[in-house]
């Protein structure tokens, strides 16, 4: 079995990058596809409120999170910050035209 020197890595390494570039400049451009605006796609109203841990018990936070629902919103996620001191809970509704 024959060892390839240091020279010979290099004309390879440097060979193939020749032959990608080339092959690179050969193809025609790829552009990304873009599509018109759905006019029929519904828009959203999103509004988050953030609840503290310290001033707000259950029932207020159930009466919120209602509040929220009769006005027409969905609940679409509620995270904590850290440290576990705040949420923030996230709705959306379907915007008024």
């Amino acid at each position: 079995m024959r060892m390839t020197t240091t020279s010979q890595r290099i004309i390879i390494a440097v060979s193939s990058v020749l032959v990608g570039c080339v092959a690179g400049a050969t193809m025609p451009r790829l552009a990304a596809q873009s599509f018109p605006s759905n006019p029929t796609a519904p828009l959203w109203e999103q509004v988050c409120d953030r609840v503290q841990a310290d001033d707000d018990d259950e029932g207020s936070v159930n009466q919120r999170l209602a509040l929220r629902g009769n006005e027409g919103f969905e609940l679409v996620t509620a995270a904590y910050a850290s440290p576990y001191t705040e949420m923030w809970v996230c709705f959306k509704r379907p915007a008024a035209p």
